[in-house]
């Protein structure tokens, strides 16, 4: 007989430093939603009734969790952080079965949306920006967005829609990783998630897409230090793409086309050239985009690289991760969902 142990798909559940098994074994589902930009989010469902440790009596259970308790959820035997945020929200319902208690969470980029505020940045770079934004709101930051030094302008909206703005002009995913504010252009993934129809994968779907590809981006502006005319263009997807691009496909059947970017505005010339870059590769990555569901993948976040395998040759090979869900019920178990993207097809065998 094989001895090998069963593998727990119950993910395990710290609240303020402290292991609870006994919310892990009361959890009826859980929802973790991992954007590549923005705040994560998670809903985690518990029945909120049974013995306790030392009661004689039924009761409900866990009335020791309030608002602001940090949660932090792993899973594996080598743990793998899921999620790590607070309470925001607390839910009961009663009626047709016994009580429940779901608990609604927040990573701490929560925190900047509480604040809301005009202000003028002068003379700086959106790095030092996200760095104060951080720095006020108690967080821990990682960025590498822009140089540009410039005056930067929020207008009655709270920090964390400031900074989103900013950083989405350059392209660049703002989101808590591994306990700090991320925000720094995708590296290559030094070792992609091996998934394929008979490899973990349940359902995958993938599409490609020339609506809304280009051929070129076109910026144009203006200088008001120097009262003249800024503009720039860019045809280059980024990172080097191992097969055909949707502007190579777009050349090949002769279908001529360009987008002006009439926002956001650019004031200098090395404005101009960055958000012609952002623009054409926000939209060049996504010309073969997709989704998948697979067997529980602990290791899947935003940024992350899946290797598709046992699919049609033109797709094969890597592929980004952007938006990633985290599901477990009692019927299915855990699943992760995943929605993935890529600038090119694979060369042909």
């Amino acid at each position: 007989m094989d001895d090998q142990p069963l593998i727990n798909a119950r993910p395990e559940i710290v609240v303020d430093g402290e292991s609870r098994p006994d919310l892990a074994a009361q959890l009826g589902s859980l929802m973790i939603q991992l954007p590549w930009h923005g705040c994560a989010s998670a809903e985690l469902s518990v029945t909120n009734w049974g013995l306790t440790e030392n009661g004689p009596q039924p009761s409900y259970l866990f009335g020791d969790i309030g608002m602001g308790a940090h949660i932090r959820i792993t899973h594996g035997e080598s743990p793998v952080t899921l999620f790590d945020g607070e309470v925001t929200g607390i839910e009961e319902q009663y009626g047709k079965s016994a009580p429940t208690l779901t608990l609604l969470l927040q990573d701490r980029l929560h925190r900047l949306a509480r604040r809301r505020q005009s202000l003028c940045y002068e003379d700086q770079s959106p790095d030092e920006v996200l760095q104060t934004l951080a720095s006020e709101s108690c967080l821990e930051a990682d960025v590498a967005v822009s140089g540009i030094t410039a005056s930067w302008h929020q207008l009655n909206e709270s920090d964390l829609a400031f900074a989103l703005r900013l950083c989405q002009r350059f392209d660049i995913g703002l989101r808590m990783d591994q306990g700090a504010l991320r925000a720094m252009a995708e590296d290559p993934d030094p070792e992609p998630i091996v998934l394929g129809p008979g490899n973990g994968a349940l359902s995958i779907r993938t599409l490609a897409d020339l609506n809304h590809q280009y051929q070129s981006s076109e910026v144009m502006g203006y200088n008001p230090d120097t009262a003249e005319a800024v503009d720039a263009s860019e045809d280059e997807p980024g990172q080097p793409a191992p097969g055909k691009t949707a502007r190579d496909t777009l050349s090949d059947l002769g279908w001529q086309s360009s987008d002006t970017l009439p926002h956001p505005l650019a004031r200098s010339q090395s404005e101009a050239e960055a958000y012609a870059t952002a623009g054409f590769r926000r939209q060049a990555r996504r010309f073969l985009h997709g989704d998948i569901t697979c067997m529980g993948e602990s290791g899947l976040k935003p940024g992350r690289e899946i290797r598709l395998e046992d699919v049609s040759p033109r797709l094969t090979g890597t592929w980004q991760v952007g938006l990633c869900r985290h599901v477990f019920d009692n019927r299915n178990g855990f699943r992760t969902h995943v929605k993935i993207h890529r600038a090119h097809w694979s060369q042909e065998p």
